[in-house]
């Protein structure tokens, strides 16, 4: 009886996938400077040893191991495509997301505090028989993009880097985009749209400028209060002033402010290892003129020379084939993650490895 309870056991640990080859772990660990306790799945080729490994990391909100959105799970495709290619994968709950605890103060978190989690997790792989010490490299994805540079930039053990829709300037020029994007995708008028993104613009220089969250709700609710009732009603929000500084408030926290200050070509440019940058053409949320350009500008500056930028056309955010690009596309597409560019990253990870 207790051999078969055994084997249950190990039967309920390790799963063997017969129709993809891999042995699938849950494992867990600590970041141990903010008390986070991390939970995850690696999974590893059925048979060998020393394998070359990635660790996933996800974008912005909290997200699950697979990085669920809209029904798909495009981290759970990425990572058994690349173990069938003889790559090690880990990937990991966020904090907050399954049984990955908040840690110590968890509004006063910031993407510093979430590379200390990838970080936690390089040392977590390199303490792994199964895998190659020499060959653990981060894919990142939107802001996971943004944190993987940072990462590199603390850690010798960090041997290469894939930014998936990653950014290359600061949170509040994405923000500008962003909101340019979306009000003239809904067929607004030029005039409109400007006045918005002004408007915008200013609250996030008041948030990123204030650190007295007293004194910046006094100067959010004046600065709302004080706009025409023409101006309220053509932003769509005359009669609902007091939810609008609310929401504001509920955003005014150090991941918010961290984000629109921070420069990710800074850390770009002493990433010294290769790094492969890709983007769709379809992306609205990280666009890709604005942000490939700047990643291998800072990189080329940054005198590295092993780099690959490239362009995936047709390519949404979630690297879905996609139409439009908008958000209110992605659960319309069934897809989870585009073909080429799968290969494109297991192509590049093979040839970096070898």
């Amino acid at each position: 009886m207790k051999n078969l309870i055994l084997s249950l056991l190990l039967l309920s640990h390790f799963v063997f996938s017969q129709e993809n080859k891999f042995r699938s772990e849950e494992v867990d660990y600590w970041n141990t400077a903010d008390s986070v306790h991390i939970f995850g799945t690696l999974i590893m080729p059925e048979t060998g040893s020393k394998f070359p490994a990635v660790i996933l990391i996800t974008g912005s909100g909290t997200q699950d191991r697979d990085e669920t959105i809209l029904g798909h799970k495009p981290f759970k495709v990425v990572a058994e495509y690349l173990v069938n290619r003889g790559f090690a994968v880990l990937r990991v709950d966020d904090r907050g997301a399954g049984k990955t605890t908040l840690g110590k103060n968890p509004r006063l978190a910031t993407s510093e505090n979430f590379a200390k989690d990838v970080l936690s997790g390089v040392d977590f792989l390199k303490n792994r028989l199964e895998i190659n010490s020499s060959k653990i490299g981060l894919i990142g994805h939107s802001e996971g993009g943004m944190i993987a540079p940072m990462v590199a930039n603390q850690s010798k053990d960090v041997a290469f880097i894939v930014s998936l829709a990653g950014t290359g300037v600061p949170g509040h020029i994405v923000t500008h985009n962003q909101t340019e994007t979306m009000l003239f995708a809904a067929k607004m008028d030029s005039s409109r749209v400007k006045q918005q993104v002004i408007f915008n613009d200013e609250i996030i220089a008041l948030m990123m400028n204030e650190n007295d969250s007293k004194i910046f709700e006094e100067k959010l609710t004046t600065k709302i209060n004080g706009m025409s009732d023409e101006l309220k009603t053509k932003f769509g929000f005359k009669g609902m002033e007091k939810m609008i500084i609310s929401q504001v408030k509920s955003q005014n926290i150090s991941w918010t402010k961290f984000y629109m200050k921070h420069d990710p070509s800074d850390d770009w440019k002493n990433v010294k290892t290769p790094v492969l940058a890709i983007n769709g053409t379809k992306d609205t949320q990280v666009a890709i003129d604005l942000h490939l350009p700047a990643i291998e500008k800072a990189l080329k500056n940054g005198g590295n020379t092993h780099y690959k930028i490239m362009r995936l056309e047709g390519l949404n955010h979630l690297f879905q084939h996609a139409e439009t690009g908008l958000l209110d596309e992605y659960a319309k597409i069934k897809e989870d993650f585009a073909p080429e560019a799968l290969q494109i990253m297991g192509d590049w990870l093979k040839e970096i490895t070898k």
